[in-house]
């Protein structure tokens, strides 16, 4: 495997991972949290966000390096728009995470947040697509 496949792997299988986790999150686990009790809500939401983050973690950080490293390779200006599509959608999760820290957090704002993140990484999937380097 050459350096720009090995890359564009892991830019591509990161995004794709991460928009998937993020969409399931966003769609289903919070949905699923809201059926519990309400004094259950938040520990159940907490715990399923929680085994998710090592995934993401993973998925981010491989979603960079490739994203890093095409840009530095290609030096195109599709590069580095998917750049800053992702770091838009890592400042988004870590704004998820501080709304949620907040005592008590503020779920409303958290929900609208989680939703930019998928969208966000949908246009960087899109745009890795459409880009031929």
């Amino acid at each position: 495997m050459d350096r720009t496949t090995a890359l564009r792997t892991l830019r591509d299988v990161g995004a794709a991972a991460w928009f998937g986790g993020s969409l399931m999150g966003a769609s289903g686990l919070n949905a699923a949290a809201d059926e519990v009790d309400p004094a259950d809500r938040n520990r159940v939401a907490s715990a399923g966000w929680a085994r998710w983050n090592p995934i993401f973690r993973a998925a981010a950080l491989s979603h960079l390096v490739g994203s890093v490293g095409m840009a530095a390779s290609t030096r195109s200006r599709g590069s580095v728009v998917g750049l800053g599509l992702t770091t838009a959608a890592l400042g988004a999760t870590v704004g998820t995470a501080k709304l949620g820290a907040g005592d008590p957090p503020n779920t409303d704002a958290i929900h609208k947040v989680e939703w930019a993140i998928p969208a966000l990484l949908a246009a960087v999937v899109v745009l890795g697509a459409r880009r031929s380097n």
